[in-house]
């Protein structure tokens, strides 16, 4: 499906990413901050991200609020938006305090698909030997002082900034900020990727940065990290990517998940190479394919707001209830 939008690509601007000396040896092994050059992309005027909004189905969105101090990621509320226009939306964030995040839009729209391979094509031009598939974009629209809960997510990921400042804090991807069996439980979606404990303590070890139109930012593997929005509607969006790298190093952690009921509960070794990594690959192929075949590759999410631009924050509360994202 087309937009009729123009993507941004080399030819039409200086660059897409821009690169330090010495980015391209730290790229997803050290929180780091670069430039890019697609803030002016006429993918995310507001026409375009009405559009989008419209375009994503249920199961491709998610609509969140949390209260603007509360650091308890487990306090992270799941809303609905379905039915409204993508400007009622648009309307709603700028008043209120909720984020919106549509999932997968390079499926909605060839000009995202075209936009995120030129993407990827300049990356892998500057970074040596990084080679990367089963990419994904997703686009952020959120209220001034939104709070996004700290949490880890499962691939690789970069974080683009289109409108509005943002700070982030990047955690290290270990215990007590990420606890092993921590991430086996989000990685087999036993639990939510914002199930983690957080204190004010961690803040010390965290890389932190604010991120202007222009900026992007990536992180090691699984790095917790949370986000505060500056006085100002944000637009952003996300990239993830997988590596034989990254497959490598979920599919261990997914296998140790099935393993540590059997082994006294301990951590067991994350190593990608040996005899025990290519029985815990096959443990992980085996398992996910049983669960796929069973229809369990799903989680529930509770619902309890809806958006609304006329109520106070953007939206009132509902009767929660259930759903499989």
């Amino acid at each position: 499906m087309s937009t009729g939008l123009v993507y941004l690509d080399a030819s039409m601007n200086n660059f897409l990413t821009s690169w330090r000396p010495g980015d391209a040896e730290d790229f997803a092994r050290k929180p780091a901050r670069l430039k890019h050059g697609v803030a002016d992309s006429d993918l995310f005027s507001d026409a375009a991200l009405a559009r989008l909004i419209e375009a994503t189905p249920r199961e491709r969105f998610h609509v969140n609020t949390i209260g603007h101090s509360e650091k308890d990621p487990r306090k992270w509320r799941e809303g609905d938006m379905t039915g409204l226009t993508g400007h009622e939306v648009m309307d709603a964030v700028a008043r209120g305090n909720i984020w919106v995040h549509l999932q997968h839009v390079h499926e909605a729209f060839g000009e995202y698909q075209s936009f995120l391979d030129e993407l990827f094509v300049d990356i892998e031009r500057n970074v040596p030997g990084f080679r990367s598939y089963k990419r994904s974009m997703s686009v952020l629209i959120s209220s001034p002082h939104m709070n996004v809960a700290l949490h880890a997510d499962v691939p690789g990921q970069s974080l683009w900034q289109i409108r509005g400042r943002k700070r982030v804090w990047v955690y290290p991807p270990h215990s007590p900020y990420l606890p092993q069996r921590t991430l086996e439980n989000i990685v087999l979606q036993r639990t939510a990727d914002t199930d983690l404990h957080y204190d004010e303590s961690y803040d010390a070890a965290a890389d932190s940065f604010e991120l202007e139109p222009g900026d992007w930012t990536t992180w090691p593997r699984n790095s917790p990290h949370r986000v505060r929005n500056a006085d100002c509607v944000n637009v952003s969006f996300t990239t993830e990517h997988w590596t034989d790298e990254l497959r490598s190093g979920y599919a261990v952690d997914y296998a140790n998940g099935l393993l540590r009921p059997l082994c006294g509960g301990r951590d067991l070794s994350r190593a990608t190479t040996g005899f025990s990594f290519w029985g815990k690959l096959g443990l992980t192929a085996a398992h996910k394919t049983l669960r796929r075949l069973a229809g369990n590759d799903r989680m529930p999410m509770t619902v309890d707001f809806r958006v609304d631009p006329e109520a106070v924050g953007g939206y009132y509360d509902v009767t929660p209830y259930q759903i499989l994202k």
